[in-house]
């Protein structure tokens, strides 16, 4: 595909890259508990003097499941078809890329002559279908026992870096914008989104004679309102509303020499879920989901039912640990590269909720406050291996790369512990007294580490070069 549209963009000498690889990373807990995510990506450019155009195919899947009595669901499984060209001139750089999902991108980067500044803005818009989840009760007498609804947004990317080589040390930095904007599709039930997101990230790497040190430092920033609704008879109700804050922080320290690299890494997030005391901003309202017959049927006992939530969750994990990866020539043109990673982690999670179930009937009021907190303590190992094969000659086939890595994280203690407390109140009875439950070590499969033993991630590919 891409050596036909280069034909006509063609002079001097004409070069020909393909890479295809696929992955993917399992964490999963057969009993209650499953999550997994692959990915295959091929693509292919030409580069013609000043131009490239490339072309690729991707499939991106990701499958998550919790069962508590009840089934929660996710699945996003895209296959996303994209093209585009650059074009490299002596003191500017431009490029345009579209894709299936659907999106168009475009890039200027203006640079020096010999590329040791450059300055680069990105613009990008699209209208992507995100995933589908499903909630399914284990009652089917339930008026409503299954509930699957898919989650589309469009949003709008705005980016801008510079970079520069300044002494042997390669410094960039990055920022980005992206928005979503609500997107009513007028489905049954439906998801629609509308955020905002800031991600920045710098780099600062300095080459010595045989090894190399690089800093990376990424953090984000995303204020996000998540809702659900429901689509009968040219009416739209909302049953969900979930206002989202996240900071994340992420810090990255290797260095790499020829054989072997040395690397530490930290991560801290925290998430927030703030309730809206306001009408019709509930962050669960159920009743909303039925049908207005039945709705009119069951008012003279059932008004109102709604659950206000407050969530919050921290997070915290640092790895510390290197790789060996010594090369061995095969044959005059053919080396083989094996890997070992060994990495050190400690992670100590915490989540606290807070939830609200009030409910309106014809005899009165009554409300019930529920709060819950989950702690996860792990330490362990992660390790890897793999190993890539690299053919170089100089005939037609330039170059012929095939790798392959597989990763496994070993939980050496894990501790999880939940704890839970209620309150009722009615407005026909004076306050009950509070019943707490005492903390409890439930195998959830957490507590065991099952859930990251039976968990895997894989990497394989090939590149190809005329």
């Amino acid at each position: 595909m891409t050596s036909f549209l280069a034909t006509s963009l063609a002079y001097g000498e004409v070069s020909t890259k393909g890479l295809a690889q696929c992955g993917g990373l399992f964490l999963l807990d057969t009993d209650s508990k499953d999550l997994s995510g692959t990915f295959c990506h091929v693509n292919d450019s030409v580069s013609a003097g000043k131009y490239t155009v490339f072309a690729g195919l991707s499939n991106y899947r990701i499958d998550g499941l919790w069962n508590d009595g009840w089934t929660l669901s996710l699945n996003s499984n895209r296959t996303i078809g994209s093209a585009g060209i650059q074009a490299y001139f002596r003191y500017i750089s431009l490029s345009v890329k579209a894709s299936s999902q659907p999106s168009l991108a475009s890039n200027i980067t203006a640079h020096t002559r010999d590329s040791s500044f450059y300055a680069s803005a990105t613009f990008e818009r699209g209208n992507p279908e995100l995933a589908t989840i499903s909630w399914e009760s284990e009652n089917d007498s339930d008026e409503v026992h299954f509930i699957e609804a898919r989650w589309e947004t469009e949003y709008l990317r705005k980016g801008f870096a510079i970079g520069a080589r300044i002494a042997g040390n390669d410094v960039d930095a990055h920022l980005e914008q992206i928005r979503t904007a609500p997107q009513n599709v007028h489905r049954e039930y439906y998801i629609k989104d509308s955020s905002r997101v800031w991600f920045w990230d710098s780099r600062i790497a300095h080459r010595f004679e045989r090894s190399r040190l690089e800093l990376y430092y990424a953090g984000l920033y995303a204020n996000a309102n998540i809702f659900g609704n429901t689509y009968r008879d040219n009416s739209i109700k909302r049953f969900m509303y979930i206002p989202l804050e996240a900071n994340l922080h992420y810090g990255d320290i290797r260095w790499e020499h020829q054989l072997f690299g040395l690397q530490a890494r930290g991560l801290k997030a925290d998430i927030r879920m703030e309730k809206n005391n306001k009408r019709f901003f509930e962050t669960f309202a159920p009743n909303r989901l039925l049908p207005a017959s039945l709705t009119q049927t069951l008012s003279f006992s059932f008004l109102q039912r709604n659950y206000r939530v407050d969530a919050d969750l921290d997070l915290s994990a640092i790895t510390l640990g290197g790789h060996f990866s010594p090369q061995f020539d095969i044959t005059r043109h053919t080396k083989i590269t094996p890997r070992i990673d060994i990495h050190g982690y400690y992670t100590y999670d915490d989540v606290s909720v807070d939830k609200a179930s009030e409910t309106t009937s014809f005899i009165g009021f009554k409300s019930e406050n529920e709060s819950w907190s989950w702690m996860l303590e792990s330490y362990g190992i992660i390790a890897g291996l793999g190993v890539s094969v690299e053919r170089a000659t100089q005939g037609i086939l330039r170059n012929l790369s095939l790798f392959a890595t597989a990763t496994q994280l070993i939980p050496l203690k894990t501790d999880f512990i939940e704890r839970g407390k209620s309150e009722k109140q009615e407005s026909s009875a004076p306050e009950t007294p509070e019943q707490t439950s005492p903390d409890e070590n439930k195998n959830a499969g957490l507590e065991s580490g099952k859930i990251f033993r039976n968990g895997f991630g894989a990497h394989l590919g090939f590149s190809i070069q005329f």
